[in-house]
C-alpha cells in the first residue's frame, strides 16, 4: 500500500497542475497507467529477490588423506601438486578431489587457507599457486626441541572465472598425513565481482 501511495504521489507530481484540473484528463486512465507501472516495479522487485537468493555458493575444505595409516608424500626431484582427497565439504564442486585443483566458477574475491603439519625430523613446505604462479607459501624446518610443528598461511585473491588454485609440495620436501587429518586446504567465495 505504501508503494502504491508513493507511486501515486510521484505520478501526481509529474502531471502538471493545469492538466490535473483540465477537463481533458482522464483520471481512470491515469490510474490504469500507474497500476501498470506498479505491477512492473513489483515484477522487478521479485526478480531482484530471486537473483539475490540464487547467488553462487562456493566453499570447500579437505584433508590430504582418508587413510588411517601414516602416509608420507615426497621428497620428489620435482615439485608436485598435493591432492587433498578427503573433502569435508565441497559446495559448488569447484575443488577437484582427483587433481587437487580449485577452479574459480565465477569472477570474485576468494579466501584460501592451508595448514601444514610436520612431525619427526623432516623439512616440509607448501606453496599456493594461482595459474602456476607462486602466491604464498608456508614452510617448517626439521623440528629442534620438540618433535612436531605446524605452519599455515592464508590469502584473499581476486580470481577470474577459470583461474586455478593449487597447493604444491616443493622439490626435496616431504609432507605427512594420518588419521588425525592435520594437513588441510580450504577456500570459499567471499563475494562476486
Amino acid at each position: 500500500m505504501l508503494i502504491f501511495i508513493t507511486v501515486l504521489m510521484l505520478n501526481v507530481w509529474v502531471i502538471p497542475a493545469d492538466d490535473l484540473l483540465s477537463p481533458n484528463i482522464n483520471i481512470l486512465e491515469e490510474l490504469g497507467k500507474m497500476k501498470a507501472r506498479i505491477k512492473s516495479m513489483e515484477k522487478e522487485m521479485d526478480r531482484l529477490r530471486t537473483e539475490n537468493t540464487e547467488r553462487v555458493k562456493v566453499a570447500f575444505s579437505a584433508s590430504l588423506s582418508t587413510s588411517t595409516d601414516v602416509k608420507y608424500l615426497g621428497p620428489n626431484a620435482e615439485a608436485t601438486t598435493l591432492v587433498y582427497e578427503n573433502a569435508f565439504t565441497n559446495i559448488g564442486n569447484a575443488y577437484d578431489i582427483n587433481t587437487g585443483i580449485f577452479t574459480a566458477p565465477i569472477k570474485g574475491v576468494y579466501f584460501f587457507n592451508f595448514v601444514v603439519f610436520n612431525p619427526y625430523a623432516m623439512s616440509t613446505a607448501v606453496r599456493l599457486l594461482k595459474n602456476g604462479n607462486l602466491v604464498v607459501a608456508a614452510s617448517d624446518n626439521p623440528p629442534g626441541q620438540d618433535t612436531e610443528d605446524t605452519t599455515c598461511n592464508s590469502v584473499t585473491l581476486l580470481l577470474e572465472q577459470g583461474d586455478r588454485i593449487l597447493l604444491q609440495l616443493p622439490e626435496d620436501r616431504r609432507i605427512y598425513t594420518d588419521m588425525w587429518k592435520r594437513n588441510t586446504f580450504s577456500g570459499h567465495l567471499i563475494f562476486t565481482m
